[in-house]
């Protein structure tokens, strides 16, 4: 481990943690330079500008590209140079400085560093990480081996933010629900937990939580939720109804499970 902060509930230790790159974050710092930006064309519509970005670290470079998709800006890239019609030029110079300003603070090289391995992360992924780090004001980088390397003082605050981002990611594909749909949904699921955890031979107690625990299971984060807390939630259902289906499960089990689901959704209703 690259720092002893005794034991995280997190699963990025594991996957993440990168013991060999913490000690390289200060000798390698991927910054991004101002890009050179020439006119290439020059027709009746106006001329069409090339920003040679080949210096950028791939992570910028992707960042970049998300943002333009984001913005609608029209452009394209001829390797590692963009092309943007210079009508554009403002827009585009804006969000080059946005991914700039993304990467400050500096790191203090005099301060304990960690690093948080990179690897299966996508472009947008890690746009959408960086951009959390520039809002929460955290100093980082990124070494030549893409690593994301931090101050060992922040670990548990990105520790948090890599989690909302990945249980983010979990969210594609899955059913949205709000308002009175999902109240109603979250109530009945209480309802059924809060009878199951007094007893668990409640037949319509336990119809209900198989058919409430599924639903939510399919339900993406909905706005104004936490992604960890609800991924937690949707993961507790699907336990419950796996315990539900088994002959095995004992009753006290049970009876804990529906509880822990009942109090965790007492806090949110």
């Amino acid at each position: 481990m690259a720092c002893d902060h005794g034991e995280v509930s997190s699963s990025f230790r594991s996957p993440f943690n990168s013991p060999e790159a913490a000690g390289k974050g200060a000798k390698s710092r991927r910054a991004n330079p101002k890009p050179q930006k020439d006119n290439i064309v020059d027709d009746e519509s106006g001329e069409w500008l090339a920003y040679e970005l080949h210096e950028w670290a791939s992570e910028s470079r992707s960042m970049l590209a998300q943002l333009l998709v984001a913005e609608e800006v029209v452009h394209s890239w001829q390797g590692t140079t963009l092309l943007a019609h210079g009508s554009l030029e403002e827009q585009v110079d804006t969000l080059i400085e946005e991914v700039q300003v993304a990467e400050d603070p500096e790191l203090d090289p005099e301060k304990p560093q960690t690093a948080f391995e990179m690897q299966g992360w996508s472009g947008e992924l890690q746009a959408k990480l960086v951009e959390r780090l520039g809002s929460a004001s955290i100093p980082h980088e990124f070494d030549s081996d893409g690593d994301l390397v931090i101050h060992e003082a922040d670990e548990d605050h990105v520790e948090q933010i890599l989690d909302e981002l990945l249980a983010l990611t979990a969210d594609e594909g899955l059913e949205e629900l709000e308002g009175l749909e999902l109240n109603d949904l979250l109530s009945a699921m209480f309802d059924a937990a809060d009878r199951l955890r007094r007893d668990a031979h409640d037949g319509p107690a336990v119809l209900r939580c198989v058919e409430h625990a599924t639903r939510l299971t399919k339900v993406g984060t909905p706005f104004g939720f936490a992604a960890t807390n609800w991924a937690q939630i949707r993961e507790r259902c699907a336990t419950l109804v796996e315990m539900i289906q088994s002959d095995e499960t004992p009753d006290e089990d049970l009876v804990t499970t529906a509880g822990e689901i009942r109090d965790a959704l007492q806090r949110v209703i």
